[in-house]
């Protein structure tokens, strides 16, 4: 399906159920069946937009369409339910959640149901094999993971190493006594995976001697890497551990989980910095040389655990191509057509659901950008929810912050590290142009704030990448006036661009006009999607949707103006970023709070 075939699809169904025209909505659902199969269908509509069209509306004809979508597979049916279970949490509406909540149990009662008999098991018959002890058993293991990462806020960063090897471990055990004989979906942990290779969806092991803790202010996220199989494929394996489901290794709760990522949660979206002080350091002159000197003379340990099994000098580690080939060639999986290497965050006490609406939206424009075969550069990366407030995010590899860059390169300007660290300087600067200016255009668009260098990336091959998209459209950290700018365009990017008067300069204004241009012919699809998460305003569960207009989002695409007009737009939007005071204060303040480096 095309994205205009979608577009059209999506703005019949809302233009139904804005007039409550009940057999046009069933003509619409029924019309969107035939495109079960579709990526982008698993990609945006399931993710969020029918959960959240379904959970406003009620309408019969989009759950059945869901339930439908659920039992096509156990990939499916966890993508569902896990979407559900964030949405559902935070409902005010007691009928909503009550529908929620029954719809809930519905699909598990079905889902024990559908897979049993499948094995050719009695209703009635008891076992430790069943599909609802699994899901018991994944429930248990997705708590873990998740809870570990705010478990290792608790223990000194000296001892996370020994921990967190002991803790995969133990994970480890836990997944291979997943591997229930004679039913090969339900042989390991099932991650559903909605970019990528999605059909490689089952975990059969950690590497235990892979993984990073990023220690934060409030949580430790941390990655570790997977190998992932389609189930179909497990009978290849002859001498798979079946293991009993007695006697599983557990990890008692610390605390009360959810009410603990619910609370550090709210402080990051409603105030995570002391307002008094932001609004004091808003009206002070800063010598900002004299900051940099300083941050200079005070080597700050480092704050991660990095575990690897590569002795790669290189700050961006060995290649991850060539880790990944060597994972396969030594892994009893590496055979399997289906036998994927994943690198994954886990992450608690962060809201993901505005991300993963920026995320899809950004995925659609980079779609437009390819399309029209354009050099602008953006990486968006999968993320799946598993809460209201906690989530599984790909890891971009082959990237470092550049807060890291900062630590390990004392004193030296991103120019000066490009030129140490690329064979081909101009190259690379060619890719940071074309990145750099593909970001300014989404932070501009979605209003991207919290920009400080723990959020922004470099790769091995020189582009620039934003992550963590929790402070969006309405949300401002302290919300007192910070990153005013349309964009981050900071002295140290405009000097690697060659300085203001470059023709590299020049190119990264071009690229700018370019991507306008471009999501501007295409502006009804894209407004089509927020439309479609905005439907109901007085039912949202977003915050960054709280105060959200979307004729004032319209305006930042500056529709019905010519060429010659969006370059000076383009033109002005980069003067008004190129060497914001407040950009400069959000750095200094983050390295004073959080010794992020800049």
């Amino acid at each position: 399906m095309s994205i205009t075939q979608l577009n059209r699809k999506i703005n019949q169904l809302l233009n139904s159920i804005l007039g409550k025209q009940e057999e046009c909505i069933r003509l619409n659902i029924l019309d969107l069946y035939n495109n079960f199969q579709d990526p982008e269908f698993d990609q945006y509509m399931f993710q969020l937009w029918f959960s959240y069209l379904f959970y406003v509306t009620d309408n019969k004809c989009i759950k059945e369409l869901l339930y439908n979508y659920a039992f096509q597979n156990t990939v499916k049916f966890f993508r569902l339910e896990w979407m559900l279970k964030a949405l559902n949490e935070d409902s005010k509406c007691q009928k909503v959640k009550i529908g929620f909540s029954t719809f809930l149990k519905q699909l598990q009662t079905e889902f024990d149901q559908k897979y049993w008999s499948l094995a050719g098991k009695s209703q009635k018959t008891k076992s430790a094999n069943s599909p609802s002890i699994y899901k018991d058993k994944q429930d248990q293991i997705i708590f873990n993971l998740i809870e570990q990462s705010l478990r290792l806020k608790k223990i000194s960063i000296e001892k996370q190493k020994d921990h967190m090897k002991t803790f995969l471990m133990l994970i480890n055990q836990m997944i291979t006594s997943l591997r229930f004989s004679g039913q090969p979906e339900f042989c390991g942990l099932t991650i559903p995976f909605n970019c990528d290779n999605v059909d490689s969806f089952l975990i059969v092991n950690l590497l235990e001697d892979e993984f990073t803790c990023f220690n934060t202010a409030k949580r430790v996220p941390y990655k570790i890497t997977i190998e992932t199989v389609n189930p179909s494929e497990l009978e290849l394996i002859q001498n798979i551990n079946q293991l009993t489901q007695n006697n599983l290794p557990q990890l008692i709760p610390i605390y009360d989980i959810e009410k603990e990522m619910r609370s550090i949660s709210q402080v990051k979206i409603f105030q995570q910095y002391n307002i008094e002080e932001l609004k004091k350091l808003a009206l002070k002159k800063i010598d900002f040389q004299r900051m940099q000197y300083l941050q200079k003379q005070s080597k700050i340990a480092e704050k991660d655990i990095n575990v690897s099994r590569s002795s790669n000098s290189s700050i961006w580690g060995e290649d991850w191509n060539i880790t990944k080939q060597k994972i396969k060639q030594n892994s009893l999986y590496g055979n399997l057509k289906s036998h994927v290497v994943r690198q994954i965050i886990i992450k608690g006490g962060d809201d993901l659901r505005s991300e993963l609406l920026i995320m899809q939206m950004m995925r659609k424009i980079n779609e437009i950008f390819n399309q029209k075969k354009n050099n602008l550069y953006l990486r968006p990366y999968d993320i799946i929810l598993t809460s209201p407030n906690s989530g599984i995010l790909e890891f971009i590899p082959n990237t470092v912050s550049i807060d890291k860059i900062k630590r390990e390169y004392q004193g030296i300007s991103l120019r000066k590290f490009y030129q140490m660290n690329f064979d081909n300087f101009q190259e690379a600067q060619k890719n940071f142009a074309e990145s750099l200016a593909a970001y300014s255009l989404i932070c501009y668009l979605f209003q991207l704030k919290d920009r400080h260098n723990g959020n922004i990336l470099i790769d091995n091959q020189g582009h620039i990448i934003h992550i963590d998209f929790g402070f969006v459209l309405t949300l401002t950290p302290g919300n007192v006036g910070f990153e005013s700018a349309p964009f981050k365009l900071i002295s140290e990017y405009e000097e690697l661009l060659n300085g203001k008067d470059s023709d590299m300069y020049m190119y990264y204004k071009i690229m700018i006009f370019s991507g306008m241009y471009q999501y501007l012919n295409n502006i009804t699809e894209l407004i089509t999607f927020v439309k479609l998460i905005n439907f109901s305003p007085n039912h949202n569960l977003l915050n960054c949707l709280e105060n959200f207009s979307i004729n004032e989002f319209k305006k930042r695409f500056h529709e019905n103006v010519d060429q010659k007009k969006l370059f000076e737009i383009a033109d002005n939007l980069v003067k008004q970023s190129s060497n914001s005071l407040k950009t400069q204060l959000y750095d200094y303040f983050q390295f004073q709070t959080n010794t992020i480096y800049y």
